[in-house]
């Protein structure tokens, strides 16, 4: 039944069985993409547009997700950034590219290679066509005056005119990116936490006896399901939050930087959806 495929669809997205029943008002912004997502799944419209579907699933979920749209019985557009995704999931390939669309058919590997012949064969076929005008061109402007080739050269100028040119594919602009030479360097610790705990006013206790530090070598990564305070204790490192016990030492020589990404929740349908709905 209904609820049956509702928590299948849940369950893909990792949700277990006691979150099934929470209000969503109690997830994290993450968790309430996925609760959008699999609501977007369960109406299963004729034309279903996804717009970076992976951008706030763990590994498992983004598995799950390829499976099930494999199996989609209907049409489906998808935005993503996701190099593999794209690769397991589409058939084909929409290039907006110079203010037009360019169909190819297969995944996002199959459209790289294809698109750069299709270019290269493009420049090769403008190459020669230029090649051909040139050598054109020089014959009339060397037998112009010659009342001997007069009617050569005439037919070379109308031959000229009938040539067609051939269109050049554009290249994707190329950007650089400069950075500003770091200050002079600073003399570790750089960031230290010390038996810290921590938890927002009236929740659960989400950090206990944090013993950890960062140096000017470090190069780490926070990973964990959606929901366990990684962008909390980023608010932690950065002093956007403090530890209710314990303490955090931060290098006041230390320029620190936060860049969040950002998210919204689909705004609730108002109305059932039909056989014929486009989400």
């Amino acid at each position: 039944g209904a609820e049956a495929r509702a928590a299948a669809i849940l369950c893909g997205l990792s949700f277990d069985s006691s979150m099934m029943t929470q209000p969503t008002k109690t997830f994290s912004g993450g968790w309430r993409m996925r609760v959008a997502l699999a609501r977007a799944l369960f109406v299963e419209p004729d034309l279903l547009l996804l717009d970076e579907p992976t951008n706030h699933l763990d590994l498992h979920a983004v598995l799950w997700l390829e499976e099930y749209l494999l199996r989609w019985p209907k049409t489906l557009l998808v935005v993503s950034h996701a190099r593999e995704f794209l690769n397991a999931v589409c058939t084909d390939m929409l290039h907006l590219h110079n203010r037009t669309i360019i169909t190819y058919r297969g995944n996002y590997d199959v459209f790289v290679r294809t698109a750069a012949e299709r270019q290269l064969n493009a420049q090769k076929a403008a190459d020669a066509q230029a090649a051909k005008r040139q050598h054109v061109q020089a014959f009339i402007d060397k037998f112009r005056y010659n009342a001997k080739r007069a009617s050569l050269v005439q037919s070379r100028i109308k031959a000229l005119e009938r040539m067609a040119e051939v269109q050049v594919i554009e290249k994707d602009p190329e950007y650089v990116f400069t950075f500003p030479e770091p200050g002079a360097g600073v003399s570790p610790p750089i960031l230290g936490f010390h038996d810290a705990d921590f938890n927002y006013l009236g929740g659960p206790t989400l950090f206990r006896s944090l013993n950890f530090g960062l140096d000017l070598e470090s190069r780490a990564a926070i990973v964990g399901p959606n929901g366990i305070g990684k962008s909390t204790l980023l608010g932690l490192i950065s002093g956007t939050l403090e530890p209710v016990k314990g303490h955090i030492t931060r290098n006041p020589k230390v320029s620190v930087t936060l860049h969040q990404h950002t998210f919204f929740v689909a705004s609730q349908l108002t109305q059932p959806c039909s056989g014929n709905c486009i989400l």
